[in-house]
Order: structure tokens, then sequence, then C-alpha cells
């Protein structure tokens, strides 16, 4: 199966630190630059929201003097959620993931390496999207199945059937994280091909394990 080239240093320090000696990449993609400015877009609304309410309250007085520790805080706070799309676009470039034929990887390398793994056991199902030019999404944590991660067993508590009374506004659906999936990446029925591989691979193995 052949998988689209990119350069990305998450990319390249997968293949020299992370890649098993014995492990087949079978497919290998980035998130879409558009795809991940939307996500949490309703953080940069708020954010502005606050810094021209902030910016109000600073012309209206004269006299404002020196800035305090909390105002400052909130200053901060306030441009912070506003540069979510930029924040969200820097990690992006520095996001790559990965389909091997014992797993599946969310590898990011910026100012520290952070990794999410799949493991066959793991992808019990997933919500695949597909858009345009065969881009699209793969959401891997969605299985209630999955009972032996507290993570999602949190979601599930707090997000009954997905779309409870609790859903966050958000472009990418109710409480998603950004490593909950692959968002908006190239050659996306390739991925999901992949993926079913390894899942139906790990099932062959384990009934086999089960008869001997």
């Amino acid at each position: 199966m052949a998988s689209p080239k990119f350069d990305s240093p998450a990319a390249e320090y997968f293949r020299k630190n992370y890649l098993w000696p014995e492990e087949k990449v079978l497919w290998a993609g980035q998130p879409a630059r558009a795809r991940v400015l939307m996500f949490n877009a309703w953080f940069c609304v708020v954010g502005c929201f606050l810094c021209v309410f902030l910016f109000l309250i600073w012309r209206s007085i004269p006299d404002y003097g020196d800035i305090r520790l909390p105002e400052a805080l909130l200053g901060f706070g306030s441009l912070w959620l506003a540069l979510t799309p930029l924040r969200y676009l820097w990690r992006g470039s520095r996001t790559a993931y990965f389909v091997t034929d014992q797993r599946a990887v969310i590898l990011e390398k910026g100012l520290r390496v952070r990794e999410t793994v799949f493991h066959p056991a793991d992808i019990t199902e997933y919500k695949l999207i597909r858009r345009s030019g065969d881009r699209g999404d793969i959401q891997l944590r969605v299985s209630k199945n999955r009972a032996s991660n507290p993570y999602q067993e949190d979601k599930q508590r707090w997000v009954p059937g997905n779309l409870g009374t609790m859903v966050t506004v958000s472009s990418t659906g109710s409480f998603l994280s950004y490593n909950d999936g692959f968002w908006g990446a190239d050659h996306i029925s390739e991925a999901a091909v992949a993926l079913n591989d390894i899942r139906l691979s790990a099932e062959r193995d384990q009934k086999f394990r089960q008869k001997t």
C-alpha cells in the first residue's frame, strides 16, 4: 500500500527513533492546515470577545494606573484563547499520523514529543468522515468497548451516547481531543483499509491462540 510523501519533523523522528525494526508502515499522513485551524475554533471566538471587552474597559478608565497580576493573567489568558488557530496550526505542522502492521500512532514533535498509540485491540471501531479529494477524518476514540481506557470511560460517563446534554461547541464534534484521531488527512481511504487490516489480523491471531 503506497503512503503519501510529506516532510514533517514528527515523521522524521518516527522513522529514526520510533519505528520498530520488524514494523512496516502501511499508511502515513498529516493533518490539513485548514482542518487544524478550525479545531476548537470557539476558543478563538471567546478569546477575541474577551480581548475587545478588556480593551474597552481600559479605554473607558482615564487613570488606569499600573497593571496588577490578576489583570495581567486575564489579559494573557484572553490572548492565549484568541491565538488558538495559530497554536493548532503550529501543532499540525509538527504532527504526523502512521498506521503500521502493528499499531496506529499519532506523533507530535514540538517542544517535546507527544505520542498517542492505538494497538489493534483498542481499534474496536472508529468514525470515518470522507471529504472531497479522498481527504477526511478518522476519529479513533469512539468505542464504548474500550473499558480499559480511563480516558474513554470518562468520556462515556460525562457525554452519554456522545450526544448528551454536555456537548462541547466545537467544529470537530462533542468532547474531542486533538489526539483523538486523524484530522483532514489525505488518502483517508487507505488509512481506513490499513486500520481494518491490523484489526482483523489481531482478531485472527487471537482466535488462533484460543484454539491452540
